[in-house]
Parts: C-alpha cells; sequence; structure tokens
C-alpha cells in the first residue's frame, strides 16, 4: 500500500460513499463521472499501474460456488457484505 492518500473532496463526498458502501454498491476506481473526461485515461491508466505495483488491493468479502449466485445477490441487497463476492466455477 501507498503511503499517500487522496483528500475527499467533501465530506457530503465521503457520506454519499460511506453510505454506498453500507448498502453494498460496487465501485469501479472513482467512476467515469469523478473524472474530467480529458484526464480519464491517464487516470485510469495510473490507476492499473498502482495496480501492478501492488498499491491498490480488492476487498473479497467471501468465495462462493457460481451455483449459490441467489444466495450471493440476496447476501449483498440485504447490506451483509464490504467489498466483492467472488464466484467460482
Amino acid at each position: 500500500m501507498s503511503d499517500r492518500t487522496a483528500p475527499v473532496a467533501s465530506l457530503d463526498f465521503g457520506m454519499k460513499i460511506m453510505a454506498a458502501f453500507q448498502k453494498s454498491m460496487s465501485f469501479a476506481a472513482f467512476g467515469a463521472a469523478t473524472v474530467i473526461r480529458a484526464d480519464l485515461s491517464a487516470v485510469r491508466s495510473e490507476q492499473f499501474a498502482a495496480a501492478d505495483r501492488g498499491e491498490i488491493e480488492a476487498v473479497v468479502h467471501e468465495l462462493l460456488p457460481l451455483d449459490e449466485a441467489v444466495l450471493a445477490h440476496q447476501k449483498m441487497d440485504g447490506g451483509e457484505v464490504f467489498g466483492r463476492i467472488v464466484l467460482t466455477p
């Protein structure tokens, strides 16, 4: 992990993210809507490079077999999950 942290734009933005996490919503990076379109390619490149360097890690809540996909959705809908549920073949 990097010692660098990015400041949150506003308390309102931070509260929205926390509320979304509590509902087990997923975010891919920051989402295209939060990055200036002209900078989007550079931001994505840096995110992939940071992941390659091991500075970004996925949070995996649980591994489930594919035949338990319904259970995975129920857990996500019920707010029981922080991170990702990975379905395996």
